[in-house]
């Protein structure tokens, strides 16, 4: 059951000044939902700013070439933008991801994505049908995911030709919040040798690429995927690039780095603490299984696969997806009015300052979420069934509240349904408005997809660390998904599908 509460005093967005900055710290709903209906009139150049300079290390005068593009990301160009329909960088980079994340792109790559890892934990050595110790959970489900997921969009060159390639990415993503902050190469030299190997190593791929070009129309496999490129969006990013004289062989790593640590990045540790709470909780194991169950399509494959869509779909499955977004994402969603002040109720944001979203912050807030009147489940408790509700004129559903029915009232038959609705400024982990992530598509059938690979191929069992509550790593807040604090240990065995 799910209640939303609010109070309209303390939603007040606040403001604070930073090194002579005003930044306006909102949590209120109501104020979400103005700034996302105004969210064409706002930018998050200050982001796209941190992510280009800072994060994946792209050149000087190729951050410059892409942050003076004023041109858009809409077909259409700005009027008062003079860039020559190839240089758009913006545009083309926006067009080339929507492509890959919507549509036929999307299913390829969801696709190809499970096949990979159901490939890959079906071959994996040392899990057999008898029980073995697991070091960690996280590291085991990290590296299988981002491996599928590498494969899945640059196809097989870029591990085959650099095999340290996945332990370098997450040494390089350990050191990202220092890297966000700025700090200077001899203050933390780690992150930035941990960064330049990455990029390197994406280099060496690019090359391969080059060297390779006249080869790719006979190297195609038959579900479309190049050997070449991998998917067509890694080869229309490259036939782009050589179109601009700005983007260097740097620039196009850095480019792609980004890439491969937005599909990486937070949905992995969301796919792992959805896995956790599903097998340290039995009854809910249990049900989990047999939706997934209905879900898995019928082949001679040794591994299982399963009709994505559907598995999406399933009310349980979404509802424990929700909630896992809900109690372990945690992003700053930045954005400054562009050209004019905006106004938030009788709050005047005047142009040119930040306003920034904690999403921990609203996903966290008692005040607006409870599981009954009195506020008696907190917030910190994962609640498998908090956004599903029984269907019928029973159950109440009003412009902030989605209640439960009393049981002793509900025909028990009645399939339950998930719900979402009225979530809008209460739930935003992949951002709201127009600047919402481009990627939560995948990123849904990913966690949902790795879920139902392991409870078919395996049983877990955590060990007593394991199975008590686990702390999320807060040195992350506001960079997306949470980490585990520690290392969860538990034992693994293979089952008979």
């Amino acid at each position: 059951m799910l209640i939303l509460k609010r109070d309209r005093f303390r939603d007040l967005p606040v403001r604070l000044r930073v090194f002579m900055t005003d930044i306006y710290i909102v949590t209120g709903p109501d104020y979400i939902n103005m700034i996302w209906k105004q969210s064409q009139h706002l930018r998050s150049e200050i982001y796209r700013r941190l992510i280009v300079y800072n994060m994946f290390g792209m050149p000087d005068d190729a951050a410059q070439f892409y942050l003076s593009d004023d041109s858009g990301i809409n077909m259409t160009s700005s009027p008062q933008s003079n860039v020559e329909p190839s240089q758009r960088v913006k545009y083309l980079t926006h067009q080339s991801l929507t492509k890959l994340l919507t549509g036929s792109g999307l299913t390829l790559l969801a696709e190809n994505f499970a096949v990979n890892l159901a490939e890959q934990f079906t071959a994996i050595e040392g899990v057999t049908s008898e029980w073995s110790d697991l070091p960690d959970l996280f590291t085991f489900m990290r590296d299988e995911l981002f491996k599928a997921t590498v494969r899945a969009i640059c196809g097989e060159n870029l591990l085959a030709l650099n095999p340290t390639f996945c332990e370098d990415f997450w040494v390089f993503d350990k050191g990202l919040a220092s890297l966000t902050k700025r700090f200077p190469r001899w203050v933390v030299p780690s992150a930035y040798a941990a960064r330049d190997k990455c990029l390197a190593e994406v280099r060496i791929w690019h090359e391969f690429i080059q060297t390779n070009l006249e080869d790719e129309s006979t190297n195609r496999i038959p579900n479309k995927i190049s050997r070449i490129f991998g998917t067509e969006f890694i080869k229309s990013r490259q036939e782009m690039w050589r179109k601009m004289e700005r983007m260097s062989p740097q620039a196009m790593a850095s480019e792609d780095l980004g890439v491969i640590w937005g599909a990486n990045g937070n949905s992995i540790p969301a796919a792992f603490w959805l896995v956790l709470e599903v097998f340290r909780n039995p009854s809910l194991l249990a049900k989990v299984r047999q939706e997934v169950e209905r879900c898995l399509v019928t082949s001679q494959s040794v591994y299982p696969s399963f009709d994505l869509p559907r598995l999406c779909s399933r009310p349980l499955l979404q509802s424990i997806y929700t909630e896992t977004l809900r109690l372990y994402v945690s992003t700053s969603i930045i954005r400054s009015p562009e050209n004019a002040d905006i106004k938030l109720g009788a709050w005047i944001i005047p142009k040119g300052t930040l306003i920034m979203i904690p999403s921990f912050v609203v996903h966290h807030n008692q005040a607006l979420w409870s599981d009954a009147p009195n506020g008696s489940r907190s917030v910190e408790t994962f609640c498998p069934d908090r956004f599903l509700r029984y269907p019928g004129p029973s159950q109440p559903i009003t412009t902030r509240t989605i209640e439960t029915p009393d049981p002793r009232k509900v025909d028990s038959s009645a399939a339950l349904l998930f719900s979402s609705e009225d979530l809008s400024g209460y739930f935003m982990p992949y951002g709201g408005g127009h600047g919402m992530c481009p990627g939560r598509h995948f990123a849904k059938q990913e966690i949902i997809g790795a879920l139902a690979i392991m409870v078919t191929l395996f049983d877990i069992e955590l060990s007593e660390n394991g199975a008590g509550r686990v702390q999320p790593d807060m040195g992350g807040f506001g960079m997306g998904a949470l980490k585990p604090k520690q290392k969860v240990a538990a034992r693994i065995r293979r089952r008979k599908i």
